[in-house]
């Protein structure tokens, strides 16, 4: 039982994550006070709870002093359900004018 030979671009498209945004990714400090005066909005997938993406992004709402605000499917909800993605991006987007 051996898992079978990744294809070509997922080779490529993993080294390329290594070489290029592992470390810039994991050593980033965003600058909270910088965040705070543009009033970001820290969204996130609703199908991503408990992965890395989910624990990082609440802890920088949590610094922001906000609640994240939840978008359908997962990290890239945007690509796994598009229009119910836009849909409630629509909705936020009207919810801040």
């Amino acid at each position: 039982m051996f898992p079978a030979e990744p294809d070509p671009q997922a080779v490529a498209d993993e080294r390329y994550q290594y070489a290029h945004m592992i470390r810039p990714t994991t050593r980033f400090v965003p600058d909270v006070v910088a965040l705070r005066a543009v009033h970001v909005l820290v969204g996130l997938g609703e199908a991503s709870a408990g992965q890395l993406c989910d624990r990082t992004s609440r802890a920088l709402a949590g610094e922001l002093g906000t609640e994240p605000t939840m978008f359908p499917g997962g990290h890239v909800g945007f690509l796994e359900e598009p229009a119910a993605f836009a849909e409630r991006l629509r909705a936020v987007l009207d919810r801040r004018r």
